[in-house]
């Protein structure tokens, strides 16, 4: 223990205590840009300081001796050195408040990141890609923020619904593993600071979590292969290597992983002729057990919505409401009054009880929200024409009128991506022409060629399995009565 005086105790060497690794990197570049600081005895004091990092040996940390390396021969002078400590804490700080500001400016990007991948594709690729740009060509030095930043980006791209526009190269995957890699591996160099007498704890450490990073790129080398190549033989390998390593992973990368399983599984055609959803359902069934579809302690409102409207198509109906009673605290006060009577709606329709449909969508509160308001929509002109063909005929008129104010909302409103609003002007048109079936009774053969046709044709199309559903009845209408 040395008897001169040091600065071990104070506040200035226990804030850069604190510091990472790359904190102290992203540090000197500020202490050395002119528009920060113009003191050149900082810049020497941190050089020395910097050196001196974690603080172990106090000789490395006597007044007199940085006071020495910083002016040179010139005689010590307590006020002066402590004036330069207060100069370079007051620096230290506005470091960590342009950090902060930084951080928080990007915690909001990323939040609208988040909201427009549940809007439009084409503006949440840009923001995402705008961002990508941004923390990549930083003036700082990188640090675990921005790598797990950027891995979130590059991740949300290749999962979201819309990412067949999104070409995934190997080139991309290798940098998303690897900005997984760095931030795992800054945590390491920070524990590594923090721990420096511990040697053995941390090389047995740095061999685990090489292990798990190896394992976790060959997991998400299946996604991606997956998502290339849609086959059914890589989903049920990677949702075996999943399950088989499920308790092992980290709640963010099974949420990434479960979620290249699900998409998969709701667009493969050959999985929906063998077990029709059944496959996504038990999907959904274990995400909702491990709460994967919570987030922050919210539900997003499309989420719950899907999970319901495929439980009761299913006819797991007990499972369905009970998902509905425990889950509904997740979802924002707002959206809770218009999905849970949304959802039972759907039950109603599923049991054929259209005019309770009807009832429970009249009942709904208000929202300017345009996608919820297509949802309302398509279900209660489906209502309505179930009722008709089924013996309700004051339905008509009804019927009618909501079709066209159904066109008339799309017409007008330009917030969906117009992949969607194509979706469903085209299937009101084929509605329309359902009805015209329906009204030239008996049905007439050639209608219901040409429907056929438009249906084989006609492309975006939302709904179209119920409007294939209406035209067999229509067709075996017709073939009782020897039309066709």
């Amino acid at each position: 223990m040395t008897s001169e005086k040091t600065i071990e105790k104070s506040k200035l060497i226990k804030l850069l205590s604190s510091f990472s690794a790359l904190e102290w990197k992203r540090f000197g570049r500020f202490v050395q840009s002119p528009y920060h600081n113009t003191n050149k005895q900082l810049i020497y004091l941190y050089t020395i300081l910097k050196k001196a990092f974690p603080f172990k040996k106090l000789k490395d940390l006597e007044q007199e001796r940085l006071y020495k390396k910083v002016y040179g021969g010139e005689v010590f002078k307590l006020s002066k050195f402590q004036n330069l400590c207060s100069d370079f804490y007051e620096l230290t700080t506005d470091f960590m408040l342009d950090m902060h500001l930084t951080k928080e400016k990007r915690k909001k990007k990323k939040l609208v990141v988040d909201m427009l991948s549940e809007r439009n594709y084409d503006l949440f690729k840009g923001a995402s890609q705008q961002l990508i740009k941004e923390v990549e060509t930083q003036d700082y030095l990188l640090d675990n923020d921005d790598f797990l930043l950027l891995y979130q980006l590059y991740d949300g791209l290749y999962h979201h619904v819309e990412s067949d526009k999104y070409k995934i190269s190997q080139t991309n995957f290798d940098k998303s593993v690897a900005n997984l890699d760095n931030f795992y591996e800054d945590l390491t160099v920070q524990l590594s600071a923090e721990n420096s007498g511990n040697k053995n704890f941390l090389n047995r450490k740095k061999r685990i979590d090489q292990v798990k990073t190896d394992k976790l790129k060959d997991l998400f080398q299946l996604a991606i292969e997956l998502h290339q190549h849609k086959k059914t033989d890589i989903y049920f390998q990677l949702k075996s290597t999943v399950f088989d390593n499920w308790d092992k992973l980290k709640i963010g990368h099974k949420t990434n992983l479960f979620i290249h399983l699900l998409n998969f599984s709701f667009t493969n055609n050959l999985m929906q002729k063998d077990s029709g959803y059944q496959e996504s359902f038990e999907l959904y069934k274990i995400g909702i057990r491990d709460k994967l579809f919570i987030i922050n302690g919210t539900m997003r409102e499309i989420d719950f919505i899907n999970i319901a409207m495929l439980g009761f198509g299913l006819a797991e109906n007990v499972w369905t409401e009970n998902f509905i009673k425990d889950n509904q605290q997740y979802l924002n006060k707002e959206a809770r009054y218009f999905v849970v009577p949304l959802t039972m709606a759907y039950k109603a329709n599923v049991e054929k009880d259209y005019k309770r449909v009807i009832e429970l969508l009249s009942e709904l509160v208000p929202t300017n929200q345009l996608r919820d308001l297509s949802k309302i929509k398509s279900l209660l002109v489906r209502a309505y024409f179930d009722g008709l063909i089924n013996g309700e005929e004051h339905y008509r008129y009804a019927l009618d009128y909501e079709i066209e104010s159904f066109k008339k909302m799309m017409h007008r409103n330009h917030k969906l991506p117009p992949i969607k609003t194509n979706s469903y002007l085209n299937f009101l048109k084929l509605l329309r022409k359902l009805v015209n079936i329906y009204d030239a009774k008996p049905n007439h053969v050639t209608q219901i060629q040409a429907f056929e046709e438009d249906l084989d044709n006609i492309s975006p199309l939302i709904l179209k399995n119920w409007l294939t559903e209406k035209l067999k009845i229509f067709k075996n209408t017709a073939s009782q009565r020897g039309s066709i």
